[in-house]
């Protein structure tokens, strides 16, 4: 019976000093193996969000134009729409006077991207202008990506949102300019 007792207290100090950071036979185990338990969020996130999905994703001229570019790009690239300038571009320097330009961007996307399809590397961007082209707010948005675009040795074709383009006519176009970036590019 002393027998089974002194078993019982041995295996309770051992699950305690366990418990507490030691083992029966071994040194303190280092603090990076205690468990902690998880960080509880500042916040809970509400059980809904007051949002919808934006119908249509594209207008009828974006649309259309998305299905002729993606017939009309050269074998290796794919566009993507709607891609914000914020994930296309690393910032390396902000001076103080790049800061406003820069502040600007962050908000900002372009309407379809061009993709090297090898590399992932972006090739071009393609802006297409609407009826707010020579809108007085959109000049000062317009001038900050073109000037990012320059900035990061990246070509940018502004298109009219209102023509009609043929697959052909864009194929030619985008050859045209792909080429032509790729090799500055190299």
């Amino acid at each position: 019976m002393d027998v089974v007792l002194l078993a019982l207290l041995l295996g309770v100090a051992g699950a305690a000093l366990t418990v507490v950071g030691y083992s029966l036979g071994r040194h303190r185990r280092s603090v990076s193996a205690r468990r902690v338990p998880p960080a509880q969020p500042v916040e809970a996130l509400p059980q809904h969000l007051a949002v919808e999905t934006r119908s249509p994703f594209f207008s009828l001229s974006e649309g259309a134009f998305f299905r002729t570019l993606e017939q009309a790009l050269p074998p290796g690239y794919r566009a993507f729409p709607n891609v914000r300038l914020y994930d296309l571009f690393l910032i390396v320097a902000a001076l103080p006077p790049q800061q406003a330009a820069l502040a600007s961007l962050r908000d900002e996307h372009i309407d379809f991207l061009i993709v090297a399809l090898g590399s992932h590397q972006p090739v071009a961007g393609i802006e297409l202008s609407g009826k707010n082209a020579n809108h007085a707010e959109q000049s000062p948005r317009d001038q900050a990506k073109v000037l990012a675009f320059q900035s990061a040795g990246l070509l940018l074709l502004h298109l009219r949102a209102e023509e009609e383009y043929s697959q052909a006519s864009l194929e030619a176009l985008l050859w045209r300019h792909l080429r032509s970036a790729e090799r500055e590019r190299v």
